[in-house]
């Protein structure tokens, strides 16, 4: 029986930003041993985010874990309330009734993690300190290096689904949930630059181009490789054929613009250079389990929320 679930926003939060992993890469996510038992299928940042509110009468099945840096909030679960202020993380049991909102004078701003996986209630609760599911904050001192590793996390789904980033940004999530527990082992990790290779390169030229309608020899061309040799390298490199790949960019982008946007379905479609909407229909079907449509329609039209 699906959870019913409601919710309620404005036009959208100036600044917004979400990923939601495909369903096919959330299968995939389950089959890797390194990450099976702790990963992300959402994920997010609403700024000064008014009106957002959400009902799950019969909660959900994964960890919904909510971090605040602004304004306020509130999380009703069967046990009681709390309230959430600026440097507050709460975090919601799979399977626990709950609803939530902003305050409606200085609404919060918050970064949010949806989290899978066979250890996720285990790993989240331990990090938060809370076995049961009673209404409990735990508040830390705000840190850039913690919104850094989120945007690190972030940009690294943005890159697509390739072994190597669904490895690092779901192996990155235990160190982002130490932050919390573990304030004063927590340092700012110096960066090292490295050199982009042809794989990235080509990625960041797919990045660039999700409203062109690429072709195999457009994307080879961009690394400077022969379609051959780079179809191999970067299917070695990713796990996946370049087109394959760039599909999966385009419906990530098509996600965020109909949680994010007005735009009809067949606007989306042209945002992202497909010309023919059932043939979007049929790509975006394909990877995320639903049309087009349904998932706006299963998701409240505007953000999914944590």
């Amino acid at each position: 029986m699906p959870t019913k679930r409601h919710n309620r926003k404005g036009r959208g939060f100036t600044g917004e930003r979400m990923i939601e992993i495909p369903k096919e890469v959330v299968e995939k996510c389950r089959t890797m041993p390194l990450i099976n038992k702790l990963f992300i299928t959402q994920m997010g940042f609403f700024p000064k985010a008014l009106y957002h509110y959400w009902q799950r009468p019969t909660g959900m099945s994964q960890v919904i874990l909510i971090y605040c840096t602004d304004g306020l909030g509130w999380v009703q679960v069967p046990n009681g309330r709390v309230t959430l202020q600026a440097g507050d993380v709460y975090a919601i049991a799979p399977g626990v009734p709950h609803s939530y909102a902003a305050d409606p004078d200085n609404p919060w701003t918050i970064y949010w993690f949806h989290i899978n996986g066979t250890d996720c209630h285990e790993s989240v609760w331990a990090a938060m300190g809370n076995r049961n599911n009673l209404p409990q904050v735990v508040r830390v001192v705000f840190s850039d290096e913690r919104i850094t590793l989120f945007d690190l996390i972030f940009a690294t789904f943005l890159n697509g689904y390739s072994q190597s980033n669904l490895l690092f940004a779901n192996l990155t999530l235990p160190y982002f949930l130490a932050s919390f527990i573990l304030p004063d082992n927590f340092r700012p990790k110096a960066r090292v630059a490295v050199q982009a290779n042809t794989t990235d390169k080509a990625i960041q030229f797919m990045q660039d181009n999700l409203a062109n309608p690429l072709t195999l020899d457009n994307i080879a061309q961009s690394a400077h490789l022969s379609i051959s040799f780079f179809s191999r390298k970067f299917k070695q490199d990713t796990g996946y054929a370049p087109i394959e790949y760039f599909n999966h960019l385009r419906i990530q982008r098509a996600c965020q613009l109909l949680h994010f946007s007005n735009l009809r379905v067949n606007e989306v479609a042209s945002q992202l250079g497909i010309d023919d909407p059932f043939y979007f229909s049929r790509l975006f079907k394909k990877q995320m389990g639903v049309s087009p449509a349904e998932y706006r329609k299963n998701e409240g039209f505007l953000p999914i929320g944590p």
